[in-house]
C-alpha cells in the first residue's frame, strides 16, 4: 500500500491529465473556451442608428464564434433599446 503522499502524487496526475483531456477534447462534449475578441453593433429597435455595442466571442479551440449571440448581448441590448428610445 502507497503512502498518502503517493496516493496524492497519483490523484495530482490523474486531475492534470483530466484537464489536458477536456482542453484538447472536442467543444461539443466539454463545451467551448470563449474568449472575447470584439464588438458588433448590437441592432436595437434604432436599426442603423443604433450606437450601442455587444461583445463577440470566439472559442480558442475550435474557432467558432458567437457573432454577439450571448447573455451579456442580450443585457446590452435591453438596455440599448431604452435608451435609444430617449435619443433623437
Amino acid at each position: 500500500m502507497g503512502t498518502l503522499l503517493d496516493d496524492l502524487a497519483e490523484a495530482e496526475a490523474r486531475v492534470f491529465a483530466l484537464k489536458r483531456q477536456i482542453a484538447t477534447g472536442p467543444c461539443i462534449e466539454f463545451g467551448h473556451d470563449w474568449k472575447h475578441i470584439g464588438g458588433t453593433n448590437a441592432c436595437c429597435s434604432r436599426g442603423g442608428d443604433c450606437v450601442c455595442s455587444v461583445p463577440v466571442h470566439e472559442c480558442a479551440k475550435c474557432g467558432d464564434c458567437d457573432y454577439g449571440d450571448n447573455e451579456e448581448a442580450a443585457d446590452t441590448i435591453i438596455g440599448c433599446s431604452l435608451v435609444c428610445e430617449d435619443t433623437p
